[in-house]
């Protein structure tokens, strides 16, 4: 509310001159001033996405696939398998090295990018110790450890030059994987629907 002041200035006829008289009459108006308030902004809520490698709990048994995440650094790569539900490592024991047994972890390698695996890698508990065994394009490697931080992830890091030494290309290039379990009989695969994880490349 503000306060106006107004001047008011009224001409009176002179009763004995005959002549005009000036009279200045000074009051003060209440003003009320009502502002609109501003329409509030109302948020866009946005569902981010899943992530590439995420697997729906879709299949029964110890060995269904709940995510797996790759990282390409260098001439490293890091992968990461997280199950729905716990496991231990002797479910994944085979009859000897690089040998599989019923149940089965499978890491699929596409490092062309044409839809198909190149190399495959083994997940095999053998010898008291939980491996990964690459196979592929006619060359067997040395087993690669497999680390279980919690009773429902694997993960393990290995180079990926490996690869390409026997073509002489350039390692320097994305590429894909996905994974694929056999518990009892019953597959799951991550991505679903036989998907690919891209994994690009990183300097």
């Amino acid at each position: 509310m503000k306060r106006l002041l107004l001047v008011i200035v009224l001409a009176l006829a002179g009763c004995s001159s005959g002549g005009t008289e000036t009279v200045e009459i000074t009051t003060t108006v209440q003003v009320t001033t009502t502002l609109e308030a501003a329409a509030p902004t109302v948020a866009t809520t946005t569902t981010a996405p899943k992530p590439a490698g995420n697997d729906p709990d879709d299949v029964d048994g110890q060995l269904d696939i709940r995510n797996l995440n790759a990282t390409r650094t260098g001439d490293l790569l890091a992968v990461s398998l997280k199950t729905y539900e716990p496991w231990s490592s002797n479910v994944l024991v085979g009859p000897g090295p690089n040998r599989a047994g019923p149940n089965r972890l499978t890491i699929f390698y596409d490092i062309d990018l044409d839809g198909f695996p190149d190399y495959r890698g083994k997940i095999i508990y053998s010898g008291g110790a939980l491996s990964l065994y690459i196979t592929g394009e006619g060359s067997a490697f040395e087993p690669i450890p497999v680390e279980r931080p919690t009773n429902v992830r694997a993960q393990f890091v290995h180079p990926v030059d490996i690869f390409f030494a026997p073509s002489g290309g350039s390692g320097e290039v994305d590429m894909q994987i996905r994974a694929r379990s056999l518990y009892n009989g019953v597959e799951d695969k991550a991505p679903d629907a036989g998907k690919w994880l891209g994994v690009p490349f990183n300097p």
